[in-house]
């Protein structure tokens, strides 16, 4: 049946059924107040396409993504509104929310002013005058970032375009445009996270987990980088470091939903579905339930834990927010089938390929490949890429192991460490290692060298990267133990400590109280493990 014309049974008068910016407008408004978001959001859009210019529908719709979460698109609909002259005032309030929301605080503050200047008997007053409040409360009246209105705007735009890049898939470009946000942003930590993952798509391991170790000793506890590390650790086919770094992350109790979004995800990509559940659902008050792509997660976290009635019903508030997608459809007719076993990537929101799943061996032996690339590496990638290696047990990483016992020209510290880590995994197996023109056979693990690894561990696990500083004083204090006798791995988390303040102090900052308390030892202990290390390397000075 045609719905183009209507004819009045009055006068048999043609009525065109025209679609403009008013009538999607329109529409738009019925979803909002039905809180239909998303609805609204496709609406109020297809009106801004028919007049691109009036600010009623750009501000419409502002406000609409802004209570989805989608702070940025929402900032850019208002300033075009303010660029073009409009004398709507309460686009500054609700730039003011929007920036507030991203912690943008001497940002929100202007605009809030902005606002108050404006429109003083306005409409927003009062809710400007609690916002400015909060302001001040967060940030003790300091700005928080000291960048001009412009600069921000540019910073956040940029960021916006690398992920775009992202997004279409030229990787390349978004590696520069990221690269160049850091080097003129040093502090924005959502640029390296983005950059490890570019490395990590295009299989560029060492540099990702480069990136990843930058972020975490600038930024320590950054939560994005630490799921990201984990789920790269687990693609590697590294499952017990991996496995550790998850047990850390299940610790954590997060308040901002972004970082709970976060944590659903990663616990979810991993398989680990209780946790994610958990996340997930703590959502549920946010402006998360509008997203399709969230709701989906949650759905398959329920039928992961056996909640097929739940999960079946959590499928179709996804249709309803997405009702032109094809992915709730196609996981409600396999769970329904009885076709569905969840693995960690059907918590993308996308069909799965067929070939989607790939066995965890292939993963490895990618890995393996990876580590073949550290005997062009300096000493310091070297050991650090056999430390990584330590928590995979399989037989490829006992291959490579091997070859590095057998080489000649590796060092002998490097071939000893990999020998301890080949004896670590199968201890009743001789190892051979190449020395001089003979062939040096090692029945045992040292218990030293298990120390010291352990030792790294910890230092890793408490955030920091094992970067040139931390082998230097690690090596130092093996040297210290071997010649002298003392016993100073004795205590694991004393030395681990030491290690950390002096590489810290290298690079930067680091007092002995804030690194006692973050190893849970007493700073006289720390103390004398410092003394200790810094008199030996000291030695010949």
């Amino acid at each position: 049946m045609y719905k183009r014309n209507r004819v009045t049974e009055a006068g048999g008068r043609v009525l065109p059924f025209i679609q403009d910016g008013d009538y999607f407008f329109e529409k738009g408004i019925k979803a909002y107040n039905r809180r239909d978001l998303y609805t609204a959001k496709k609406m109020f859009e297809r009106a801004v396409t028919f007049q691109p210019e009036e600010p009623s529908f750009l501000c419409q719709l502002a406000s609409t993504l802004a209570e989805i979460g989608e702070y940025e698109e929402s900032n850019r609909h208002l300033l075009n509104v303010i660029e073009n002259g409009s004398d709507m005032s309460e686009c500054h309030f609700f730039l003011a929310n929007n920036f507030a929301h991203l912690g943008m605080y001497s940002d929100a503050e202007e605009h809030a002013l902005l606002y108050m200047q404006y429109d003083p008997d306005g409409e927003f007053v009062d809710d400007t005058q609690e916002l400015l409040d909060l302001i001040s409360l967060e940030t003790g009246s300091k700005s928080t970032n000291g960048l001009p209105l412009s600069t921000e705007e540019e910073l956040i735009k940029s960021h916006d375009e690398a992920r775009q890049s992202i997004e279409r898939g030229d990787l390349p470009l978004a590696q520069e445009q990221l690269r160049d946000i850091i080097e003129n942003h040093p502090k924005f930590w959502a640029a390296y996270n983005n950059l490890a993952l570019t490395h990590f798509y295009k299989s560029e391991f060492d540099e990702a987990m480069d990136v990843l170790q930058d972020v975490l000793d600038k930024n320590p506890g950054n939560l994005n980088a630490l799921c990201n590390l984990a789920i790269f650790l687990f693609h590697l086919g590294m499952d017990e470091p991996g496995g550790k770094l998850v047990e850390r992350l299940k610790m954590v109790h997060p308040m901002h939903p972004e970082h709970r979004y976060k944590l659903g995800n990663t616990f979810g990509l991993l398989e680990e579905h209780v946790y994610a559940n958990k996340w997930l659902q703590t959502l549920r008050k946010s402006s998360f339930v509008y997203d399709p792509v969230t709701t989906h997660m949650l759905a398959v976290s329920y039928f992961a834990l056996g909640h097929k009635e739940l999960s079946l019903k959590t499928w179709k508030k996804v249709i309803d927010l997405d009702p032109e997608g094809n992915v709730a459809p196609f996981y409600m007719e396999k769970a329904q089938n009885g076709e569905l076993t969840v693995t960690g990537g059907d918590y993308q929101y996308r069909i799965p390929a067929k070939n989607q799943s790939k066995p965890k061996k292939d993963r490895q032996i990618k890995a393996m490949e990876h580590i073949q690339q550290v005997r062009k590496g300096l000493e310091k990638n070297k050991i650090t890429h056999l430390f990584l290696l330590r928590g995979n047990k399989n037989e490829e990483a006992y291959e490579t192991l091997r070859d590095f016992c057998m080489r000649k020209e590796e060092s002998l510290f490097v071939k000893e460490i990999a020998a301890n880590i080949m004896l670590e995994h199968h201890p009743e197996l001789p190892v051979k290692l190449a020395h001089e023109e003979a062939l040096v056979e090692v029945g045992s693990p040292s218990a030293l060298l298990t120390q010291a690894l352990d030792v790294l561990q910890i230092v890793k696990e408490s955030g920091s990267a094992i970067d040139e500083q931390v082998l230097f004083y690690w090596s130092e204090a093996i040297k210290l133990s071997e010649v002298n006798g003392e016993k100073i791995f004795d205590n694991e988390k004393a030395i681990a400590a030491a290690i950390d303040h002096l590489a810290r102090k290298q690079r930067g900052k680091s007092t002995q109280k804030a690194i006692a308390e973050l190893y849970e030892v007493s700073v006289s202990v720390l103390s004398l493990r410092i003394k200790k290390l810094i008199s030996w390397v000291n030695r010949n000075v």
